[in-house]
């Protein structure tokens, strides 16, 4: 411990000496002065001007920068204008059928012949069996039963002999026809009011019918290939005016 103690007091009397000397040196004379730099001799040559400073180097201008040379696919491409609305879409229109007009043709022509059919049936005996081979085609589907030409005039000809006198009145307003797309084939349904009598046996028979007929047209030439009839209403009764009489 003491020799630390001296030590530390050896360093801090060193420290004042150095501390104490310049300003000791101060007091005692003048301060220390630089001596002046040696002067250049006199030349017997006059003086010449001196040279104009020479002007700053002016930087250059900045070069442009170079285009980047651009390849064909890079090339800017016309920018296509952009769309317009277009204007709104038409409704597609229907197809017109090919076949309308000849199956409304058709139509009209199978209730015509229908009507003919109806009306062939109040002529006398023979002028309706006459007429069966031009309504009918060869073989017939005769109320649910296929029938040969010869057997359905035999039963027609037993049903004139039954009623000879026969009235048959189609209503224009109950008949109705469909025909297949190529119209070819047409049903008819009508509704018609018919009265028949037989004076030798004194009856009278009157009411309402509904008939359907298939026609099939055979180029332009219709024929029944199918018949069914039903009573939608009879009434049935004696003829008392024809009491009395005779018939051979």
């Amino acid at each position: 411990m003491q020799f630390g103690r001296s030590l530390t007091s050896r360093m801090t009397l060193l420290i004042l000496t150095m501390a104490s000397g310049p300003m000791a040196a101060a007091q005692n004379g003048r301060a220390w002065v630089d001596p002046p730099a040696e002067a250049p001799a006199a030349s017997s040559q006059p003086a010449q001007p001196a040279a104009p400073p020479k002007p700053a180097p002016v930087p250059p201008p900045p070069q442009a920068a170079t285009p980047t040379p651009v390849s064909p696919s890079q090339t800017a491409q016309p920018q296509t204008p952009a769309a317009t609305p277009s204007a709104p879409a038409v409704a597609a229109q229907p197809t017109k059928d090919p076949d309308a007009e000849k199956r409304a043709a058709r139509a009209a022509a199978a209730k015509s012949f229908a009507v003919d059919y109806l009306e062939s049936w109040s002529a006398a005996n023979e002028a309706a069996l006459e007429a069966t081979a031009a309504f009918y085609a060869p073989r017939v589907l005769f109320h649910g039963r296929e029938v040969s030409m010869q057997r359905l005039f035999n039963e027609k000809r037993r049903f004139v002999r039954r009623w000879p006198e026969r009235d048959y009145r189609p209503r224009q307003d109950g008949i109705g026809t469909t025909c297949n797309p190529a119209g070819e084939i047409c049903t008819v349904h009508a509704v018609f009011d018919f009265t028949a009598s037989s004076p030798k046996r004194r009856r009278m028979s009157q009411g309402t019918g509904a008939l359907q007929l298939i026609v099939h047209f055979i180029g332009d030439r219709p024929v029944i290939v199918a018949e069914h009839s039903t009573l939608l209403g009879q009434e049935r009764k004696r003829n008392v005016t024809q009491e009395g009489a005779s018939y051979e």
